[in-house]
């Protein structure tokens, strides 16, 4: 049982609320992932038909009573022993992918053509998972994009629907959203409003934003860690017909650093336009970065944040949440996050088939 007075997390699974745990993992992958939760139950006797696809609420409780939980899922796997029980949960985002989502095929018969993406999600949703007066996946929050992506042309057999609908955004870019070659996407996330997880389409902030937190020695930061990726000055490309395009980048900045681009491109002036923006993507925001931080656990990915620390090219820059992970146990919590993974790159935006 939790003996940190200081935080009294909680675990409740359907109507029942749970004292006797071990240990809680939480992931935010990012990058329109499913977030993940896995726990131990200290109780071998409790009935596996009383916990699979029940949902299950995690509030971390640090330092006051959480109105919203930092997780909200169903259990998808246990694995039960002698001594206790080992819970798996997803967010609801698990009926429309995965081995055990439903699945459909969108052919030239039967298609969602002329619906955004949005209200396939919805239509998808209302009929396939939202059913038995259970909300799995709450659609309050479920939003366009701007301008709204189109499910034209969509196809695939036997798949869930959730991956069809990520095909359609990868393709999804407007110049709006390209700034100093930089690919502001949408990511799908989960958001909860205390009664439901709803899906939501999120832009990525600009790292000029205001940061939504800043965090400093005694104020955030236990540890941090960061390092440098290098910056490609030659770029191989390979179009339809055979050939080879490389790209220069100026004067070798960074000096001698090849890279190539996977896939085979239409003609040589868009395999020439997916190098440039991709040297161009790879110049912006450069220093990845992974913080264990003491406050701001609800922080959502894609924020931005603030480092007070030592090394100017951390001190100066804002940065951006990517991903974030979390574990529990009877000594407290502890928070990860990652800012500033690889940038969505221009290239795999530009059409190569």
């Amino acid at each position: 049982m939790p003996s940190n007075t200081y935080q009294q997390a909680r675990l409740i699974i359907g109507d029942m609320d749970f004292t006797q745990f071990g240990n809680v993992g939480i992931k935010f992958p990012g990058n329109s992932k499913i977030n993940s939760l896995n726990c131990t139950l200290n109780d071998s006797d409790m009935q596996e038909s009383k916990l699979l696809n029940k949902e299950i609420k995690f509030y971390l409780n640090y330092g006051s009573e959480d109105s919203v939980p930092i997780f909200r899922g169903f259990i998808r796997q246990i694995k039960p022993s002698d001594k206790d029980i080992k819970i798996t949960a997803y967010d609801g985002r698990t009926y429309i992918q995965g081995k055990d989502a439903q699945t459909i095929s969108l052919t030239d018969t039967s298609n969602y053509d002329g619906y955004t993406v949005s209200q396939y999600l919805s239509d998808i949703i209302q009929d396939r998972v939202n059913i038995g007066g259970v909300t799995r996946i709450g659609l309050d929050m479920l939003n366009e994009m701007s301008p709204p992506a189109i499910m034209k042309n969509v196809r695939g057999e036997n798949q869930g629907p959730y991956n069809l609908a990520l095909k359609q955004l990868k393709t999804y870019a407007d110049e709006d959203n390209i700034n100093d070659g930089v690919l502001y996407k949408y990511n799908i996330d989960m958001i909860d409003d205390g009664n439901n997880s709803n899906i939501v389409f999120v832009r990525d902030k600009s790292l000029d934003s205001e940061p939504s937190a800043t965090f400093a020695y005694l104020d955030g930061i236990d540890k941090y860690s960061h390092k440098v990726r290098a910056v490609p000055s030659y770029i191989n490309v390979s179009t339809k017909d055979g050939k080879t395009i490389s790209y220069q980048d100026g004067n070798l900045p960074q000096g001698l650093i090849g890279s190539s681009i996977k896939g085979k491109f239409l003609d040589t002036a868009s395999a020439t336009e997916a190098a440039l923006f991709e040297v161009i993507s790879k110049k912006t925001n450069t220093t990845e970065i992974s913080l264990t931080n003491t406050k701001a656990y609800d922080i959502g990915l894609g924020s931005i944040v603030r480092l007070i620390v030592p090394e100017d090219e951390l001190a100066l820059n804002n940065h951006r949440v990517v991903s974030k992970n979390i574990t529990y146990n009877d000594k407290g919590s502890v928070c990860k996050l990652n800012l500033n993974r690889q940038p969505v790159l221009i290239s795999d935006y530009i059409s190569n088939s």
